[in-house]
């Protein structure tokens, strides 16, 4: 009969634990690329909410001249007035659907970016300064302040990605016309 022993192994000192919490609402307020953002979306909201608005005092300025007018205009005209109002509050609705939409599309669109660039900015952070574990904020009932890496994740993530000087997406750009290469003249007769 055979028995195989096992020796027992020799203890390995284990390395600390070294954790980090951040908190995400904090790195997008307060790096550079979360401005941009911010600023991108609050224009956008802007130039959206100011095409909605004109849009309503159109039809309000309908509505008032139709009240005004209403006794002294015949049938025919303020049936084709309600018309008018009925129309354009067609139109105002298409209009803040379709406002809905951009900026949901624009606003995820965003989000998914920047959530990128934090991951990318966690592993390497992460990687070089040897943590664990880095935990998001939200997922956590008590941490100690000790271990709230926020503010070194933020300068971090703006040393490691710079805000987009570009205009937002929302404002289409002027296409570039290519330069036509300088032809050089060609010899007579060929």
């Amino acid at each position: 009969m055979v028995t195989l022993g096992t020796a027992p192994l020799p203890a390995q000192p284990a390395e600390p634990l070294k954790i980090g919490v951040f908190d995400p609402e904090t790195i997008w307020k307060i790096t550079e690329v979360g401005k941009k953002y911010n600023q991108d979306l609050n224009e956008a909201r802007d130039r959206l909410q100011g095409d909605i608005d004109k849009k309503q005092a159109e039809i309000d300025a309908l509505r008032d001249k139709l009240r005004q007018q209403q006794a002294s205009l015949s049938e025919d005209k303020a049936a084709q007035m309600q018309k008018d109002i009925q129309n354009k509050t067609i139109e105002l609705n298409r209009l803040q659907d379709d406002a809905t939409r951009e900026m949901k599309s624009q606003l995820s669109d965003v989000q998914n970016r920047f959530q990128q660039m934090l991951v990318n900015t966690l592993e390497v952070f992460g990687k070089e300064k040897n943590f664990t574990l880095i935990l998001n904020k939200g997922v956590i009932d008590y941490n100690s302040p000790q271990i709230d890496i926020t503010q070194d994740l933020i300068q971090k993530f703006n040393d490691m990605h710079k805000a987009p000087t570009a205009p937002a997406a929302s404002k289409p750009q002027p296409k570039k016309v290519p330069e036509k290469p300088k032809e050089t003249p060609k010899p007579p007769g060929r």
